[in-house]
């Protein structure tokens, strides 16, 4: 059990916002609005390139040629969908936890940018994402199809599926279905809810993370605040909270657990997992 401010600085993965207030920045002109953003934006473009750089928690690996590269699926999953199917999600049955995925049709170099993009880029990178798609499929001859992934066969640190490891079936599982759902019935998730629809992400990259988390998808860890659950992803928290990374680096007793709880912390502030 861990307390707040314990030991490091406070949570703020879990106290601070996902993006930028919209209530407050309501009442501050347009300039500083930019300026906020710009520099929430920044901010979390660094803390994941620091993520993909330091291999923090990283739970999938690519092979290019000789070349090996580490990363994270929740990621992948947030801001390319369609490549994590095309290669994770096709392989992922086939392989131990820890085995390469071979890439093929990609220099190293081409690759490492590809990554640094996908973990960096303020933009919306759909299109950037399907002319690497474009590029995977048609110079390897595999037939390009519509295809129908389902979050619950994404698989955590264990090698087990999401549903497995939080014990119930997670809802709203298409890969298809983006959207923020509008009403949310859980009591549970609808505290998280309420609590995110205030906030503006400050770009396109902490949108994709923000719609993960509060979809619920590919968990691997568990925080429970005044006995509600918030369903997070570990690699992020260690992004983007000093306090987080301390706790989940292997130097405290619950970096080895699925189920965290933090004592002084309010609900009400809600679990964020992106900027």
């Amino acid at each position: 059990m861990a307390r707040c401010g314990e030991g490091s600085a406070a949570p703020m993965g879990l106290l601070a916002s996902p993006g930028v207030c919209s209530k407050g920045l309501q009442r501050k002109g347009p300039c500083e609005r930019r300026r906020l953003q710009a520099m929430v934006s920044e901010q979390l473009s660094q803390d994941l390139l620091r993520l993909l750089r330091e291999e923090i928690h990283t739970d999938v690996t690519f092979s290019v040629g000789c070349t090996l590269f580490k990363a994270h699926k929740v990621v992948l999953l947030a801001r390319v969908p369609d490549f994590y199917f095309h290669t994770i999600g096709q392989t992922s049955n086939n392989l131990t936890n820890h085995e390469p995925i071979a890439l093929e049709n990609f220099e190293a170099s081409e690759f490492r940018t590809f990554l640094q993009v996908v973990y960096s880029s303020n933009r919306n990178i759909k299109n950037y994402e399907e002319e690497i798609l474009r590029k995977k499929i048609v110079e390897s001859g595999v037939p390009q199809k519509k295809h129908d992934f389902n979050f619950e066969k994404c698989t955590d640190n264990d090698g087990r599926s999401s549903t497995e490891s939080l014990g119930k079936k997670s809802p709203d599982c298409s890969l298809l279905k983006h959207e923020i759902p509008e009403d949310i019935s859980n009591g549970e998730d609808n505290l998280v809810a309420t609590v995110n629809y205030n906030l503006d992400p400050a770009s396109e990259l902490g949108e994709d993370l923000l719609k993960l988390y509060l979809k619920h998808r590919c968990p691997d860890i568990d925080i429970f605040v005044d006995r509600k659950s918030f369903k997070a992803h570990r690699a992020i928290l260690s992004a983007r909270s000093s306090y987080f990374a301390a706790m989940l680096s292997g130097c405290w007793a619950e970096s080895s657990q699925e189920h965290v709880t933090l004592q002084g912390c309010l609900p009400q502030h809600g679990l964020m997992s992106s900027a």
